[in-house]
């Protein structure tokens, strides 16, 4: 990873790529793939827990705004690829938050996770009223299959398997319909 400079939000979301990678990562390599040095990095984020919980409210932040590009009544699809587009740029980040379960641990947190996470669901729930969705999917089932999509998309995209623009669609294709072959007519 080339190291950046810029501003703090930018710092947490090269923090989120580097402790996904390395969950046991330094201060001082965050700091190295910012392009920043650990004094500046230590100057916000006096201890490592400090970064780590501000990691995750960017996170948040950013799931919160993902969720708020969905119009209430998208056509056709519930709004699954306006989700979708909107979560795969952000998957570093919400892979952190998604995978680390100190964060469960943590009232602040899971009282913002908890006001978001409802939000997405309403969307795939929508996907569920418009058709598109098998309408017996457990809820639960419904958020972990898109996320797990969502993540692998930004991986892909992050690996340079797959095109940023072509990312929402082989996620929706892959949560709507699965690798099934279309039926023969």
């Amino acid at each position: 990873m080339q190291g950046r400079r810029g501003s703090a939000s930018s710092w947490l979301d090269v923090a989120a790529e580097v402790l996904v990678a390395d969950p046991s990562a330094s201060l001082a390599e965050v700091a190295e793939a910012a392009g920043i040095g650990r004094t500046t990095l230590h100057k916000h984020f006096a201890t490592r827990d400090d970064l780590v919980r501000a990691v995750a409210h960017r996170a948040l932040d950013l799931w919160e705004q993902a969720t708020a590009t969905v119009p209430a009544s998208e056509a056709s699809d519930g709004g699954l690829r306006t989700l979708a587009a909107a979560m795969v740029p952000i998957g570093p980040q919400l892979a952190y938050l998604w995978r680390n379960p100190s964060f469960d641990r943590d009232p602040e947190i899971m009282q913002r996770w908890s006001a978001v996470e409802p939000r997405a669901l309403g969307v795939l729930k929508a996907a569920q009223a418009a058709g598109v969705v098998k309408p017996d999917a457990p809820d639960w089932w419904l958020l972990q299959t898109f996320y797990s999509l969502v993540y692998v998309a930004a991986e892909s995209v992050r690996a340079g398997f797959l095109a940023p623009r072509d990312a929402p669609d082989l996620v929706v294709n892959t949560f709507v319909h699965g690798h099934s072959v279309p039926p023969r007519s």
